[in-house]
């Protein structure tokens, strides 16, 4: 009589392991490419239409840098809400650096601190070589 090895339970596809990774680090890193931007788009809409309330001279001042960071904003609500709570684990985490950021900056100025702006702003100037390398 031969005798067999018990036969084992077999293992999870590892294929589905590296599959939810990939997308746990998708959303993850998405909330900061694509969300986030979205959410700026449309706060800054919101934050010049809740300021200028019925003074359209503003929208006359604005040039192609205005038109250009508020394009986003023309998208789907209906969409980007769903998207937003969908991811808003890490759409939370990257408002909170966003944020961050955003208040450093705001002390640099407040401090009138001309040379940190500067060298602050010249650092991050180089997400111009970064994204050349995507396209």
């Amino acid at each position: 009589m031969i005798r067999r090895p018990p036969r084992s339970t077999p293992k999870p596809s590892s294929a589905a392991s590296d599959v939810y990774k990939r997308q746990k680090e998708h959303d993850r890193h998405i909330a900061y490419v694509s969300h986030l931007s979205h959410i700026s788009s449309f706060m800054l809409g919101k934050t010049v239409m809740d300021k200028e309330d019925g003074e359209h001279a503003i929208y006359n001042m604005a040039g192609s840098g205005f038109e250009s960071t508020v394009r986003l904003a023309k998208s789907s609500p209906e969409m980007w809400s769903s998207i937003f709570v969908e991811n808003k684990k890490n759409i939370i985490e990257s408002l909170d650096e966003y944020i961050s950021n955003i208040n450093n900056f705001k002390k640099l100025i407040e401090k009138s601190d001309q040379e940190t702006l500067n060298n602050e702003m010249r650092r991050i100037n180089g997400i111009k070589e970064i994204l050349k390398g995507i396209k």
